[in-house]
């Protein structure tokens, strides 16, 4: 049997990209990796050169390929990078990915912060999951919630400009499925990687591997002998994500690049999103700026935000088990 040579070199591949079939051996893999992150930073205009750049790293394989790839290709500009970890108390689970990001950290030779729901709200998810009683939400529906709040006063705390996060293209497309399926196509056209509008008092989030897929990113990992958290969230099999995902999968069989085109389509509707956004018809669709939530101060379209409104219901139940 022949063994499969580079396109670009003689050497031995590594790799078949599935959409164009090119072999690819380590060393044009990683130029191409690297080639691909560097566009989407400049396609959508993620970075600015004297940022501070809060990297979520959770110790799972996309945020530890993203930490090694943001360092490498802002060693040439005077961007600073922190880590920042959310440890939402998933007893087993997170202890296990703490210790992958804690090594990537390191790896990297910058600062890592962690913050956790147990001191911030004042529970683990575990524990709201079991206070919340049979008729809560979905795990991953708290965990959202808490993580998102979490993550932005993290990057405020540590003085971040942007936080990037490891959302890869798998990942946006199967958001963009869900949100059709939803009927909610405003959420995806308020989840522009380019926003026109910035709001006050949320540092703004970046996906800097939005067009890496997983399979390019678990491959990455592998041939640089990043080692990161092979252990699935026992939260998971709550998630209605798993559906879309299977679904999007068997789109690749037939459509290797059904993914791509997913996304194009996506960024069709922030090009429409923002051209209407200046019409009375449309400016509903993108709300002023919101005001403050009551009680812990952050912004919010609502007096309190969901946050705290979660962090109450724990704290009247916990109160009621204690007294």
């Amino acid at each position: 049997m022949k063994i499969p040579v580079c396109g670009q070199c003689t050497r031995t591949a590594a790799w078949r990209r599935p959409w164009d079939r090119e072999y690819l051996c380590k060393l044009h893999f990683n130029r191409a990796f690297v080639k691909r992150v560097q566009r989407t930073i400049n396609r959508y205009k993620l970075f600015d050169r004297e940022d501070k750049i809060a990297v979520g790293i959770s110790g799972g394989k996309d945020s530890v390929v993203l930490l090694d790839v943001l360092v490498e290709i802002e060693r040439k500009y005077p961007a600073e990078i922190v880590a920042v970890t959310v440890d939402e108390g998933i007893a087993v689970y997170r202890e296990d990915g703490l210790k992958y990001a804690e090594m990537a950290a390191r790896r990297a030779g910058i600062e890592h912060h962690i913050y956790s729901f147990e001191d911030r709200f004042g529970a683990t998810l575990d524990l709201t999951l079991e206070v919340m009683g049979k008729g809560r939400l979905g795990a991953c529906s708290y965990c959202g919630i808490f993580r998102r709040k979490l993550l932005n006063e993290a990057g405020l705390k540590v003085g971040a400009t942007k936080i990037a996060t490891g959302h890869n293209a798998d990942d946006e497309a199967q958001t963009v499925l869900m949100n059709l399926m939803r009927g909610d196509i405003l959420k995806t056209l308020r989840s522009n990687p380019s926003p026109t509008r910035v709001l006050d008092g949320f540092v703004r989030r970046v996906k800097p591997l939005r067009w890496t897929t997983e399979q390019e990113i678990v491959l990455y990992a592998h041939l640089n002998e990043l080692p990161y958290q092979e252990m699935p969230c026992p939260n998971a099999v709550e998630a209605q994500r798993g559906v879309v995902r299977e679904v999007l999968t068997q789109m690749q069989e037939a459509t290797p690049d059904a993914i791509f085109s997913i996304l194009r389509s996506a960024d069709s509707l922030f090009e429409l999103g923002d051209a209407a956004a200046g019409s009375p018809p449309v400016t509903k669709l993108f709300p002023d700026q919101p005001g403050s939530c009551t009680q812990c101060g952050q912004p919010s379209v609502n007096p309190l935000c969901r946050a705290c409104v979660v962090e109450n219901s724990i704290s009247e139940v916990l109160g009621k088990k204690t007294s």
